[in-house]
């Protein structure tokens, strides 16, 4: 087990006691020999040694006790300010002594706490230029994150508008304005993919050319108003009667084309045949404007032209026309055969 400093000083203090005592004892014990052998006086002699080991002892104890007194006031300095250190609190004012070893160890003491003191202070003002550092990143990456939110926001929404623009666009490019109707350019572009798949032994693709009876008079009897609304109307009732796997174009002016995907030509023929009895029912202009069509129906073949096919169906409404409208005329190859 380590002796502690209280127990060195304990033994220090005995040691000296005992060598100062045995020294000095020894001293007055040889003069006091030298008188007794002089007088011849024994008790004398032991008289004299033993005050003057009392004397001894008592002087090296009382010069025992000043030096570990000045020793310890050192020592307990030295750990007030080790405490003062460690817990942050100004160093005490160091007390005048001699120049030793202890007062070296002070001076040396307070200076490396300086030093500690200053470089923690360096650091806690490194520190909070990092800590403002931080704050000042951290609230331009803010700033410029709501901008960049902001931004991506305003271009999302100019882009959401320039898509909707362009399928307004497409939608007008492909869609007749009057009718509601794809134009003839959207179905000939259905007609191209739709004759490209098509297969021997495949069921059949129809198309069917209507056009509106007398539609140049009804213009030049009741004006422009009054045959766009013939237009529109006959449009609805061809579009209600196509359903939904079929699609119904206007051809151009008053001319309509349905294609009739899947359909062969018994089952195109009836269909057409419904529409012209379905639109001979309907009155315009409250009820005094009777319409009629006249339609044209063929079928697009495996291996046939598109336009080959476009050609005799146009061939069968003009024979339509030319029998006395409101009537279905079926372009078989190159014969006609009027259904109605």
């Amino acid at each position: 087990m380590a002796l502690g400093i209280r127990q060195r000083l304990l033994i220090s203090h005995v040691f000296a006691v005992i060598s100062v005592a045995g020294t000095f004892g020894a001293v007055v014990y040889w003069v006091a020999a030298e008188q007794v052998a002089r007088a011849g006086d024994l008790y004398t002699l032991r008289l004299y040694a033993a005050l003057a080991f009392c004397v001894c002892v008592l002087a090296a104890l009382v010069l025992s006790r000043h030096l570990a007194l000045r020793f310890l006031a050192r020592i307990t300095d030295l750990t007030a300010r080790c405490r003062a250190l460690a817990s942050g609190e100004a160093l005490p004012p160091r007390k005048a002594g001699p120049r030793d070893e202890f007062d070296n160890l002070s001076r040396e003491f307070d200076a490396m706490a300086g030093r500690l003191r200053h470089t923690a202070q360096d650091r806690e003002r490194a520190h909070a230029a990092v800590r403002e550092a931080n704050a000042k990143l951290e609230s331009r990456v803010r700033e410029r994150t709501a901008e960049l939110e902001s931004a991506t926001a305003q271009l999302r929404k100019e882009i959401e508008n320039r898509v909707h623009v362009e399928t307004l666009l497409a939608e007008a490019a492909m869609t007749d304005g009057l009718t509601g109707l794809l134009n003839r350019r959207a179905v000939l572009e259905m007609l191209e993919q739709a004759s490209a798949q098509l297969r021997p032994g495949q069921a059949g693709l129809c198309v069917i050319i209507a056009d509106v009876d007398c539609f140049k008079r009804i213009n030049d009897a009741h004006g422009h108003d009054v045959g766009d609304r013939v237009l529109v109307a006959t449009a609805t009732r061809l579009r209600e009667l196509a359903g939904d796997q079929q699609h119904v174009s206007r051809w151009g002016g008053e001319e309509f084309l349905i294609l009739l995907p899947g359909l062969r030509m018994a089952a195109a023929c009836q269909r057409a045949e419904a529409m012209r009895r379905d639109v001979e029912r309907t009155h315009v202009g409250g009820g005094n404007l009777r319409v009629t069509i006249s339609l044209g129906v063929a079928e697009l073949n495996a291996g046939e032209k598109l336009d080959d096919c476009l050609r005799r169906c146009d061939q069968a409404l003009y024979r339509a026309k030319e029998g006395g409208r409101n009537a279905v005329v079926v372009a078989q190859g190159a014969s006609f055969a009027t259904i109605s």
